[in-house]
């Protein structure tokens, strides 16, 4: 974590000192509500994430999707997130946060309701690319709205450390719940229980958030005040989004049809001119909706490399194929395995949000990025005769450095957005991890199975 985002947290290296609502973590009464709300709000859309692998299998199954509608399936959320990452990022502020996160939970309710009673796969397909592009806007301008609502550095400690315990807390749950209905009910359960979180999104958001049109009192800008932010234009933001999809896609195709295969070449062109026509209109427009401000600030973009690299690992995603093809372990036993390194995950989230308090942001996110690294080089040490226990542990202590370094380093993040572009921030914030997922699973994938291919020789 770079020093000039811990300048602007120096606050946090002492003691904090008791707020106004008696809190020593520097959050007063609304704040408290705010967290509330926003970790609510995150964990009913995370539902769908925690059990979209229970799901899919029997989905295609039952639909009899062809090779390439299960590809597509597949990329489908990836494709939506990207597509709409830049445009909530914008959106969230200028229709106000709260009403974008309702309508973004709705849009999540429609997509998964079209799953739900999908006859085949292109309604299944057109369902799930709606549900994904509402469940990214969500989860950005969530992001936004937390930081802009705290504005000291050790409240946005408090609530990014709050934040980072509901996935897995959501993950102990949803897939053991989702193996065991899958297992008597069939998917289309579990699709129901989507419809219904999105809409409990949509509830926590109405209930437990402020309301848009109400500023903070020592903001001296009317809430009337018309600036360009409110009625810009939507192409740059959209064009961002979709270049950053056609490069996913590119790297997606590479993979599977080679890098001059015809898909791959399509989704190339595309992207180059997706950024060409970005390019041109970011230099031709005034006052572009697309802020890239924050990106001149040298710590910002260092952090953005952090979040793109740290998916790389998908120890979690590798550890749960791992028990189910190599020790023979169901899915919904592969789940109850998992807990522990959930609840570990749980306990480093919890203490990375105490270490903040009293040593500092940059110490916090160093210390647990290290214990990261020594947890993936343990992983060196495993063979297919290790006890399962060994195996299990190495994963407890990479779950726990894991949302231990996602407080500091998103806090940092948002530390170095100006006020009013904090919806811009936590997009960048978004984009650099949803490319991290993606890249990572094309290159790691691919080394895993080169690997695979050549012991068997």
């Amino acid at each position: 974590v770079t020093e000039e985002s811990q300048a602007g947290a120096r606050p946090l290296r002492g003691r904090i000192r008791r707020g106004r609502a008696g809190a020593s973590d520097g959050v007063d009464r609304e704040g408290r509500r705010l967290i509330v709300g926003v970790s609510t709000v995150t964990a009913t859309a995370m539902v769908s994430n925690a059990t979209f692998n229970y799901v899919i299998t029997p989905l295609i199954q039952d639909l009899q999707a062809t090779e390439s509608q299960q590809s597509l399936l597949r990329q489908l959320p990836s494709i939506g997130a990207l597509l709409v990452i830049f445009l909530a990022g914008v959106l969230g502020t200028r229709i106000g946060p709260r009403r974008f996160l309702i309508g973004s939970a709705l849009l999540m309710g429609l997509g998964y309701a079209m799953v739900l009673v999908a006859p085949a796969m292109p309604v299944v397909s057109l369902g799930l690319l709606l549900g994904s592009v509402g469940q990214q806007g969500l989860f950005v301008v969530v992001i936004g709205l937390l930081s802009a609502g705290l504005t000291t550095p050790s409240a946005r400690a408090t609530g990014f450390s709050t934040l980072a315990i509901v996935t897995p807390l959501v993950y102990i749950v949803g897939p053991v719940v989702a193996g065991g209905l899958i297992g008597v009910t069939g998917w289309r359960v579990v699709i129901a229980l989507w419809v219904l979180s999105a809409g409990a999104a949509a509830v926590s958001a109405v209930r437990l958030l402020p309301a848009d049109d109400r500023a903070p009192a020592d903001d001296p800008t009317p809430a009337d005040d018309p600036t360009p932010a409110a009625t810009g234009e939507l192409w740059t933001p959209a064009l961002a989004g979709f270049a950053l999809a056609c490069v996913v896609q590119c790297i997606n195709n590479i993979s599977t049809d080679g890098i001059t295969g015809t898909a791959t070449l399509v989704w190339l062109g595309a992207g180059i001119l997706a950024t060409l026509v970005l390019v041109v209109l970011m230099r031709r427009l005034s006052q572009p909706s697309l802020d890239i401000a924050v990106l001149r600030h040298g710590g910002f973009r260092l952090l953005l490399v952090v979040v793109l690299l740290v998916p790389f690992a998908a120890l979690w995603y590798y550890f749960t194929i791992g028990l189910q093809y190599v020790y023979g372990y169901t899915a919904l036993e592969a789940a109850i395995i998992m807990v522990p390194a959930e609840l570990m995950a749980i306990a480093g989230a919890w203490w990375s949000g105490r270490l903040m308090t009293s040593r500092g942001i940059r110490f916090t996110g160093t210390l647990a990025l290290l214990v990261m690294s020594l947890s993936l080089f343990l992983t060196t040490t495993q063979t297919v005769t290790m006890p399962l226990v060994l195996s299990l542990l190495i994963v407890c202590l990479y779950s726990a450095a894991l949302t231990g370094a996602n407080a500091p380093v998103t806090t940092s993040i948002m530390n170095l957005a100006a006020k009013g572009a904090e919806g811009s921030a936590a997009a960048f914030r978004g984009a650099a991890g949803s490319l991290g997922n993606a890249v990572g699973v094309v290159m790691m994938s691919t080394l895993v199975f080169a690997i695979f291919e050549a012991s068997l020789t």
